[in-house]
């Protein structure tokens, strides 16, 4: 009988492993780079030629191979970093499988040229689609250089899926980056053709890296993040939430030196930044987890790019709180500057060298420019006041020269944060003065933040103070809905929530927080019932403070076109004033923007 059962041929093996470790150059890249980084190496450099397709060139200084070791390198399974069956609970090392040499060299034209540093003589070996050829002396310099010349020379099926050299080099690019941010005390420099496209020294740290890589901008404004537990720490820097972008470009998580995309700790930055960022917005991290090798199994995928934590409950119920206190120490506030530098950009006009400056050129000779003052109080008709849609104008006057009589010599300043007068525009926004600026507030956003505060104390100290209805409102629901609020009346009561059963499809509202302002009581029914719905059971107090509660807060805040008198823009101000956070609502959009005088001399081109 005929055999139908055969083993392949080594060289179909290998373009077989190849076709799971080597999809593109920056494959190939990633396997020899980590190569470099296992040897020791302390400065890499990578060339590329049309996006790494002709050409990947890694020369570094690490400890080099011997001829014996050299003619092992291009055999499957071969490696130097594991040598039994247990070294593989507790890997170290960025590469252990001893797959990418062979696979790459089955696909490509490869040369390696190496030296020992303590060998006089360097040698080299060459592996052409799998034919590899003898060993022989060679004169290099101490380290390792490897060049993989017309990858998948010799399968065109896979070369026709690569993409157009831009895109390749972009991931070649993005891929050394990610390596020089974790590896720090590496020198790399990057190449394309006669071009250099990137280069870190070995002596940056991490922020000078960032700075590098994207820019001064968000490496200025980035805050340290350092917390150890035993062999568990992370290291690293956050952004504030105003750098979060639709894409994830700019979050990285480094474990033991190793750039990896994890679930895990995607939904840690999630709930890092869970009240920070609007939704579908991802924030800036750069963030380096160290941890007992045996704790994490980087044995789960091909590329090394996935590993599997053993407690990942513990580890996330860890991480999470310890972000969060360093994202509330970030510039939370959105700055006016930014907003004065758009405003540049868009016609970045400077008066020429000795040009008159405009904004004093047209007055007349001795004058100067106007300025704010206080003024006495004067009558107003109630025609007017009533009808000025900015309330109440006393305090202001029309703006005088400085040269001329003014009811008080000194310039109008704020001495206090809440002396007021407070200017209340199209109903929406607030304006106080600062003694250095002035901000301007979204009086339905700071409220919201200031109930679901208010709320989340209330629920810390055990006692949501609840206001009853004089007549129950009755809430229709589905009779599943129903039986899904009736399970969980005691839990929904412990949150100020209180509802009884009216019939087999109606909830009666009996009593809400009475933080709530002008609550929508079948709103939070509905609100409530479909966060039931989503988890089955009523979750922690906080969670649904998030989920249900913000949302009625929402609801039940000052809106935007509600008058507001002086003294109910104080007592929002002033409630706001001693939370922790109140520069951003509960949806993440920010509060207030603020306008320092600077910021006023660079719109006026005074400065």
């Amino acid at each position: 009988m005929t055999t139908r059962i055969r083993e392949l041929p080594e060289l179909v093996k290998n373009q077989i492993a190849a076709g799971e470790v080597v999809e593109r150059p920056s494959s190939a890249l990633k396997e020899l780079v980590e190569n470099s980084l296992d040897a020791g190496a302390t400065q890499v450099r990578v060339d590329l030629e049309e996006g790494g397709t002709k050409l990947v060139r890694i020369v570094d200084d690490g400890c080099g191979m011997g001829p014996e070791d050299l003619e092992m390198c291009f055999r499957p399974h071969a490696t130097s970093k594991l040598h039994e069956l247990e070294d593989l609970d507790h890997i170290a090392s960025l590469g252990f499988r001893g797959e990418a040499m062979a696979s790459i060299g089955s696909v490509a034209r490869v040369r390696v040229l190496t030296r020992p540093a303590d060998s006089a003589t360097g040698w080299c070996i060459e592996n052409e689609g799998g034919r590899i050829s003898a060993v022989r002396e060679a004169g290099c310099p101490k380290g390792t250089t490897i060049e993989v010349r017309d990858l998948f020379f010799n399968t065109p099926a896979r070369r026709r899926f690569l993409k157009t050299e831009r895109t390749e080099l972009s991931r070649c690019l993005d891929l050394l980056q990610r390596l020089a941010l974790a590896q720090l005390g590496v020198g790399f420099v990057a190449t394309h053709g006669d071009r250099r496209l990137y280069d870190v020294d070995a002596d940056m740290d991490l922020r000078a890296r960032v700075r590098r890589t994207f820019g001064a901008e968000l490496a200025d404004a980035l805050v340290d993040v350092e917390v150890q537990h035993g062999t568990l720490g992370m290291r690293g820097l956050v952004a504030p939430p105003r750098f979060s972008r639709r894409d994830a470009s700019r979050q990285m998580w480094f474990l033991n030196g190793r750039p990896l995309r994890d679930k895990l700790l995607s939904r840690v930055l999630k709930e890092g930044y869970r009240g920070f960022l609007e939704e579908g917005r991802q924030p800036a991290a750069f963030l380096a987890l160290e941890m007992d090798p045996a704790l994490v199994d980087v044995n789960v995928h091909p590329t090394k790019s996935e590993v599997r934590f053993r407690d990942e409950r513990a580890l996330f119920g860890w991480l999470v709180p310890r972000l969060r206190e360093a994202v509330a120490r970030t510039d939370i506030a959105t700055p006016g500057e930014s907003l004065l530098h758009r405003v540049e950009r868009r016609g970045d006009w400077r008066p020429a060298s000795g040009a008159p400056d405009p904004n004093q050129a047209w007055l007349p000779a001795g004058e100067r420019p106007y300025e704010l003052r206080p003024s006495a109080p004067r009558a107003e008709s109630d025609d007017f006041a009533r009808d000025n849609p900015f309330g109440s104008t006393s305090g202001y006057d029309v703006p005088t020269p400085r040269g001329a009589p003014a009811s008080n010599d000194e310039a109008w300043r704020a001495r206090d944060r809440f002396d007021g007068p407070f200017l209340q525009i199209d109903r929406t926004y607030l304006v106080r003065a600062l003694p250095d600026g002035f901000e301007i507030v979204d009086q339905h956003a700071l409220h919201e933040r200031v109930t679901l505060e208010g709320l989340r104390d209330q629920l810390r100290e055990g006692a949501v103070e609840v206001q009853r209805l004089l007549v129950p409102e009755v809430v229709e629901l589905a009779r599943d809905e129903v039986k899904l609020v009736e399970s969980e009346l005691e839990g929904l009561a412990r949150l100020g929530i209180e509802l009884s059963i009216f019939g087999p499809t109606t909830v009666a509202v009996q009593g809400l927080p009475a933080l709530l302002r002008n609550p929508d009581a079948v709103g939070v029914v509905r609100d409530v019932v479909g966060f039931l719905s989503m988890h089955g059971e009523l979750p922690q107090a906080e969670d649904v403070v998030e989920e249900v509660l913000h949302r009625t807060a929402c609801r039940s805040s000052i809106m935007a076109g509600d008058a507001l008198e002086q003294d109910q823009i104080r007592a929002l101000l002033e409630r706001a004033e001693v939370l922790e956070n109140s520069q951003t609502c509960p949806h993440a959009r920010p509060t207030r923007v603020k306008f320092t005088l600077a910021d006023l001399e660079k719109a006026f081109h005074r400065r």
